[in-house]
């Protein structure tokens, strides 16, 4: 019972210690896991389910993360191809210093970066934060449509109007995919739950 007992607590304290460096907030990474990883590129979201987000290309595209302790800064770059590995090259994008912990609301203009409408791109977030002496690096990834107009994300929402409904398939694709996402989330909440369960039970 004492080892069951701390497999569960151990599993909680990894699941918890995932969620206290850099918190996503929106929009909704390409993993559907809002917390970062420490496995680069993309937190190990190299071609998994997909939450694409549309923004405008020529525009103030917002991305907000939480800084959950230590210092540092968050680098932004992105990707033109969807399955991205160690050796895909990155193109930088913003270089974003974290002074304390903090929620963060970075502005990308995409046509700064000579990217046009109808690009398809892999945004990449790094927390390289350094705290209590020791540095480590947290990644995410974001699937970014961009267009001449922001959509958002596409998160498959029952109150979406009648003119959204009637997006392309691409859009009824990437709902869906979301929807699986929030579900794969909650179950890795509800396992770790049970794992408590479990353990008191004996």
């Amino acid at each position: 019972m004492v080892k069951l007992l701390a497999s569960g607590i151990a599993t909680i304290a990894l699941l918890q210690s995932a969620w206290a460096h850099m918190q996503v907030i929106s929009p909704s990474p390409r993993s559907g896991i809002t917390a970062d990883q420490l496995i680069g590129p993309c937190g190990g979201a190299n071609s998994l389910t997909k939450n694409v987000t549309t923004f405008a290309v020529d525009g103030d595209s917002e991305f907000v993360l939480r800084a959950g302790h230590g210092t540092g800064n968050i680098i932004f770059s992105y990707f033109t191809v969807e399955t991205v590995d160690n050796n895909t090259k990155a193109h930088s994008l913003k270089d974003v210093p974290v002074p304390k912990p903090d929620t963060y609301n970075t502005t990308i203009n995409f046509s700064e970066s000579g990217l046009k409408s109808g690009d398809q791109i892999v945004v990449q977030a790094i927390y390289n934060g350094t705290d209590e002496g020791e540095t480590e690096e947290y990644y995410v990834c974001f699937d970014v449509k961009l267009a001449d107009e922001a959509s958002g994300s596409d998160d498959g929402s029952d109150t979406e109007s009648e003119e959204d409904s009637s997006t392309d398939d691409n859009t009824s694709s990437s709902s869906s995919l979301f929807a699986t996402s929030t579900i794969t989330t909650k179950a890795v909440f509800g396992t770790a739950f049970s794992l408590l369960v479990a353990a008191a039970a004996f």
